[in-house]
C-alpha cells in the first residue's frame, strides 16, 4: 500500500510540479529532507512513529521503516516541494489557504497510512500532533524558500520545544 501512496505522489509531482523552477526550490527540498533525516537519526532509538510493510508486495520487497522513510523523502517530499513551492501563490491569504490545502492532503495520506497499518505512533505522538506539525512544516517550507537563514534559526527552538514536550530522554542520543 505504501507503494500506491508513493506512486500517487509521483503522479502528482509529474503532473503538477513546476519543474522549470527546480533550481529555485531545490534548497527548500533539501531543507525538508534534512529535517526528516535529522529526526530519523536523533530519534532512531526513540521514534515518534514507525513505518512498516502492511501488504504482500511491500513485505516481499522487505520494505522496513528505514527504506520506507527514505522512499518518502525521495519521492513524496520532492514531489511535494515541486508543487507546493513551485506553485506558491503570491498573496498572504492565498498562501494561508495553500498551507491548509497541503496540510489537508498530508492529513489524509497520513491518516490513511495509519489506518492501513503502514504507520504506528509512539511515545505520545498521535494524529493530532501530525496535524499541528504539518501546518508548521508547510509554513517553514515557505519561510525557507524566502529566507533560508530564518528558517534554520526558527527550526532550533521548534526542535527543542518538541524534545521537551515529548520528554525525550537524553540517553537516546548515540
Amino acid at each position: 500500500m505504501i507503494l500506491v501512496f508513493l506512486l500517487f505522489y509521483t503522479f502528482l509531482g509529474w503532473r503538477f510540479g513546476n519543474w522549470k523552477e527546480f533550481p529555485t526550490f531545490y534548497p527548500t527540498m533539501l531543507f525538508f529532507i534534512i529535517g526528516d533525516l535529522l529526526s530519523q537519526f536523533l530519534l532512531f532509538d526513540y521514534p515518534m512513529w514507525k513505518f512498516q510493510s502492511s501488504d504482500f508486495i511491500s513485505q516481499s520487497l522487505h520494505l522496513n521503516h528505514t527504506i520506507i522513510a527514505l522512499l518518502k523523502m525521495l519521492i513524496q517530499y520532492t514531489s511535494t516541494v515541486a508543487i507546493f513551492i513551485g506553485r506558491l501563490p503570491d498573496t498572504l491569504p492565498k498562501k494561508i489557504l495553500w498551507v491548509l490545502l497541503w496540510s489537508g492532503i498530508y492529513a489524509i495520506t497520513e491518516g490513511m497510512t495509519y489506518a492501513f497499518g503502514i504507520m504506528t505512533y509512539h511515545h505520545g505522538w498521535h494524529f493530532g500532533w501530525d496535524l499541528v506539525f504539518t501546518v508548521m512544516m508547510f509554513t517553514m517550507l515557505i519561510i525557507h524558500h524566502k529566507n533560508p537563514i530564518l528558517a534554520w534559526a526558527a527550526s532550533l527552538p521548534i526542535i527543542i520545544a518538541l524534545w521537551v514536550i515529548f520528554d525525550i530522554p537524553y540517553s537516546v542520543l548515540k
